[in-house]
């Protein structure tokens, strides 16, 4: 081996390094900006859902103080207010969608039960990705490195 062929050997592995960064850059930006577009879609959605209910947004008073007691309902885990809730929501889907509400309800108990794990999952699946492009190009540059 000559000094030469380890210079391209080294060279060759930075550029690697840096295409796995800018792809890790790309996809944390790509996951930032669906999860900014998804919250403005459930925004959007409650707004849509309020003014379905034709509830009395000249005085919020009344909404905003049923979802505090909605928020105390949840910190506290009150499960049975909680499916209680649920419930209510899965009539209201059913009677104003055209949705098959047992997929509604999965999504809700999911939603629930694991929005923090998913978060996990998915910057570990991100991860993972990001490591399977490097081992692809990590064995590319041992077959440099035969050549």
């Amino acid at each position: 081996m000559n000094i030469q062929k380890l210079t391209k050997m080294e060279r060759k592995y930075r550029i690697l390094q840096q295409e796995q960064n800018a792809i890790l850059k790309r996809m944390q930006e790509e996951k930032r900006n669906a999860k900014k577009k998804l919250e403005s879609e459930r925004y959007n959605y409650i707004i849509q859902v309020v003014k379905r209910l034709r509830l009395p947004i000249d005085n919020p008073a009344i909404i905003i103080g049923a979802l505090v007691e909605a928020k105390d309902v949840i910190e506290n885990n009150n499960v049975t207010k909680i499916d209680e809730y649920i419930e209510k929501y899965s009539l209201f889907i059913k009677e104003t969608e055209q949705i098959d509400i047992e997929d509604i309800e999965k999504n809700i108990e999911n939603e629930i039960s694991s929005s923090s794990l998913k978060t996990v999952a998915e910057d570990k699946e991100e991860y993972v990705k990001a490591e399977a492009v490097v081992e692809d190009k990590d064995e590319y540059v041992d077959t440099l490195e035969g050549a």
